[in-house]
This record gives C-alpha cells, sequence and structure tokens, in this order.
C-alpha cells in the first residue's frame, strides 16, 4: 500500500505534470495528429518515499521528443516515475499518464486518463511484487 502522506505528495505532482501537458499536448497534437508519449522520467521507479532525480532528457524510439524538448516542467526531484501514453480509439484520441513507485518492494501504479478511455483513469493498483536482493 502506499502510504497517505507519499500518496499526497504525487497528486501534487501528478497535477503539476497534468497541468503541463494541458498546455502542450493541444499544440503537439496539431502538428502531429496525435499526441505526444514519453519515455518514464526514471529507469527505475523512486523507492519507500525517497525523491530521485529525473531524467527528461529519454525518449521512445519512435518520438523525436523528450519532456525536456518539449519544455514539459517537471521537478528535479520527484516521489514518482512518470510516463505518458498516447492512445486513438474509434471515439478519439487520449493520453493516460502513469505514475509509478516501488514500496517495501512492491510496484504500485496510478493512472490519470485525459480523454475518451475513461476506463483508464485508476487508483493506486499493485502492479507486481519485485524480488529485493
Amino acid at each position: 500500500m502506499v502510504p497517505l502522506p507519499l500518496q499526497t505528495t504525487i497528486e501534487t505532482e501528478l497535477a503539476a505534470i497534468i497541468t503541463e501537458l494541458a498546455l502542450k499536448q493541444p499544440a503537439y497534437f496539431a502538428i502531429h495528429g496525435r499526441y505526444w508519449q514519453s519515455a518514464r522520467t526514471h529507469t527505475t521507479p523512486p523507492s519507500d518515499s525517497i525523491p530521485t532525480a529525473t531524467n527528461l532528457t529519454r525518449r521512445p524510439t519512435d518520438e523525436t521528443q523528450s519532456w525536456a524538448d518539449l519544455g514539459i516542467v517537471v521537478a528535479a526531484l520527484t516521489s514518482a516515475a512518470y510516463t505518458v501514453h498516447a492512445y486513438r480509439t474509434r471515439a478519439g484520441h487520449g493520453y493516460v499518464i502513469h505514475a509509478d513507485v516501488i514500496i517495501s518492494g512492491v510496484h504500485h501504479r496510478k493512472s490519470v486518463n485525459v480523454g475518451p478511455a475513461t476506463w483508464l483513469t485508476t487508483t493506486w493498483l499493485t502492479a507486481k511484487a519485485i524480488v529485493m536482493s
């Protein structure tokens, strides 16, 4: 389970990222006909409430722009790893933002959808247990 103080911290970080994306995604969509998607801000999600440095220069192999290239402001240290996934359904285009964190070796994820696929928004779910050695 993700501790409540950490949930509050991550909710604040997520709100800031959602605001940044709301400013950048419409222009990206107008040019490319789809929403931008990102590589995860961390190679490994932050663990046990310890804020960790982000890497905003990484990008997926099918994207030409990173978080930094688009000018999306994300804190230098965050309590979760963030990823943006774009999608297209019959109902239209959208994107989902994932927040990933590890607590006591267990990977947890919260997802926030922007677009028609409302079922992609989830509260904290246990993604998988990670064996720490």
